[in-house]
């Protein structure tokens, strides 16, 4: 192969970060001397996790000896699911596919940076992307951090929503403030896809949660696979009931702490034929991690409150049937009595929505 001194015309003879399953160096490309991060992945990786889930998954054969507790949670498959995105992980060549499509997909926000990627330097354990300039977001002091963290929200839910390709491993690491002001958003091994009906489905959600109708959130609870198709939800509607108002007290649906929401949806689990589908466990760790970095700076951060300007904007540009009909629901409601006031305020929405997406900072908007 090519060696490292007829690619590099400098790199660092120590890591200056570490990863999750490797160490990065800094560079420069002999060819172009561009700046470049290296990310080397550590020795017997593979080896090592592999076993880790053998064991792991023998634990969770083991536990659907007992249906009280496998009929409520699959273990196998919530670690299957895993297990198929960390051997993805470890693979570097298809993390640089991912950032080459992300960044062309990202490219509709021009406040967000994602590192240019190397496919001709990369192999399966070694990857060359773009140096970024910057600050862990979290790390950050600067006045625009909070403008930055709903840019963020704005961000994840496109690639949710829009896309349904989505970055499932946002920790604080992989979020930068660049030195220019702008969000960067690094490390794209853990990905998950999102198909066109759970898309949908989470809006739907949203909106019924946005006017408290619980007894429409049973139903969508199922078309999202929470809940097997063909089960009575009427039993259910009370506990869910109990669980949203708990979290929107205080502040309507904008109050909700997500992190909390999770903790007390898990505890359904429990009592009624209610599980978490793996797809949706990368979702919440995801979004639980952008508010976990919020609230550091922001006690009073909302996370349906960054995410309703987004809400917003696809109710009222959307050509799907399914989404008209979510927003005929919003304005007009079960009754079919307009709301001036509902639209009022996804207009507002929608206006702030187009702030964060062209000048990073939606603040103006009171929403």
């Amino acid at each position: 192969g090519t060696s490292v001194d007829d690619i590099f015309s400098y790199i660092t003879p120590e890591p200056v970060a570490a990863a999750s399953l490797g160490q990065v160096y800094k560079a420069t490309l002999r060819s172009t001397g561009d700046t470049v991060a290296v990310k080397v992945q550590r020795p017997q990786v593979l080896e090592t996790v592999s076993l880790d889930l053998f064991l792991a998954r023998e634990l969770g054969l083991f536990l659907r000896n007992f249906p009280a507790l496998s009929d409520r949670f699959d273990a196998v498959a919530l670690l299957d699911e895993f297990a198929y995105r960390f051997y993805q992980e470890l693979d570097y060549n298809l993390e640089c596919d991912n950032g080459i499509k992300m960044k062309e997909q990202m490219s509709v926000l021009p406040d967000v940076v994602i590192p240019k990627n190397y496919p001709e330097f990369t192999s399966r354990r070694v990857h060359v992307a773009e140096w970024i300039e910057g600050e862990k977001l979290s790390q950050s002091n600067e006045d625009d951090v909070g403008a930055l963290v709903n840019l963020g929200v704005i961000t994840y839910l496109t690639q949710l929503l829009d896309f349904g390709f989505f970055h499932a491993d946002p920790h604080p690491g992989n979020m930068m403030r660049t030195s220019d002001g702008k969000l960067a958003i690094l490390d794209f091994g853990l990905m998950t896809d999102i198909t066109d009906d759970q898309k949908y489905g989470m809006i739907e959600a949203i909106a019924h949660l946005l006017n408290r109708d619980y007894s429409e959130i049973g139903q969508d609870f199922i078309n999202l696979d929470f809940i097997p198709k063909g089960t009575d939800t009427t039993p259910i509607v009370p506990a869910l009931t109990k669980v949203f108002d708990a979290a929107l007290a205080g502040g309507g649906a904008k109050s909700i702490n997500f992190q909390e929401l999770a903790a007390d949806l898990a505890e359904i689990t429990f009592e009624y034929p209610f599980r978490i589908p793996p797809y949706f466990a990368l979702v919440i760790r995801a979004i639980g991690v952008l508010e976990g970095i919020a609230l550091v700076g922001n006690p009073n951060f909302a996370i349906i409150d960054e995410a309703y300007p987004y809400i917003a904007r696809r109710l009222m540009t959307d050509n799907s049937p399914r989404l008209k009909a979510a927003l005929r629901y919003m304005v007009y409601g079960r009754e079919g009595s307009f709301d001036a006031e509902k639209l009022i305020d996804l207009l507002q929405a929608l206006e702030k929505f187009t702030a964060v997406r062209d000048e990073g900072d939606g603040s103006a908007f009171k929403v």
